[in-house]
């Protein structure tokens, strides 16, 4: 058997159990790397863990490890998937902030371990451009989190120099925030309003000027300069030239 057909039969028999295979040994090592796996669970959100308890922690981690496969050496990378498993979970119902305060932690965790990110600054002479050639949005490994409950709040409480106790949100609050790298540091900056409804319309359409005529139509006050301003200063405003469209058709 050549090398590559045995390491691709140890795979399979490390992620599908079979009882013959289990008796030659390959379930102590299957049962380590679920074992493993379920550590880099419990790393990537503590608060989660934190606020359903480790039985129902490890159920949900069970239930992630039967859905999603491992697929990089590199396990900081591994469990992306356990929001949409709380989502599709009784916990939807009971806790339904669970899955949000999940995709913020996921967040957290991947800009502490993701790639270093090329963040460039804003070309300032682009905001003289006209708005329909333009496309803005968060720069290179910045992250947007944004929900109907108070999932920035309910994660500071678990931070170690928590101001705030769970017992003190308002859960009728929705917020949103940006997760990146400051400093060398992750931050989880807070988002108004305004500008979280202005971020998600930058990501789901193709210019400045549409992502403006969708955000005015749901917030008639919207200041986009004060908004971009506050994104520049901030360093997590990318602005860029909207990608031209080669022509169709016979060229005259």
């Amino acid at each position: 058997m050549r090398l590559r057909d045995w390491e691709a039969h140890l795979i399979g028999a490390l992620t599908n159990p079979a009882s013959h295979e289990d008796a030659r040994g390959i379930g102590i090592y299957r049962n380590a790397r679920l074992a493993i796996l379920r550590n880099a669970l419990t790393g990537a959100y503590p608060v989660c863990r934190a606020l359903v308890g480790d039985d129902c922690f490890d159920a949900l981690a069970r239930d992630t490890l039967a859905m999603q496969a491992s697929t990089s050496p590199n396990l900081h990378r591994y469990g992306n998937a356990l929001p949409d498993v709380i989502a599709q979970s009784p916990l939807a119902h009971s806790v339904p902030y669970l899955a949000d305060v999940a995709r913020l932690e996921w967040c957290v965790h991947w800009a502490h371990y993701a790639p270093d990110a090329h963040v460039e600054a804003a070309n300032a002479t682009l905001f003289a451009q006209p708005a329909d050639t333009l496309r803005a949005g968060l720069v290179e490994g910045a992250q947007r989190v944004a929900s109907p409950w108070p999932v920035v709040s309910i994660w500071r409480a678990h931070q170690p120099d928590a101001t705030i106790a769970l017992n003190e949100i308002d859960l009728s609050v929705g917020e949103a925030a940006v997760i990146a790298v400051h400093g060398h540091r992750v931050a989880v900056l807070d988002l108004d309003a305004p500008t979280a409804t202005f971020l998600a319309a930058c990501d789901a359409t193709p210019s400045l000027q549409a992502a403006l005529e969708t955000t005015l139509a749901e917030r008639p006050d919207f200041d986009l300069t004060a908004c971009l301003s506050g994104l520049y200063r901030s360093g997590l405003l990318a602005l860029s030239a909207c990608p031209t469209t080669p022509p169709t058709g016979d060229t005259p």
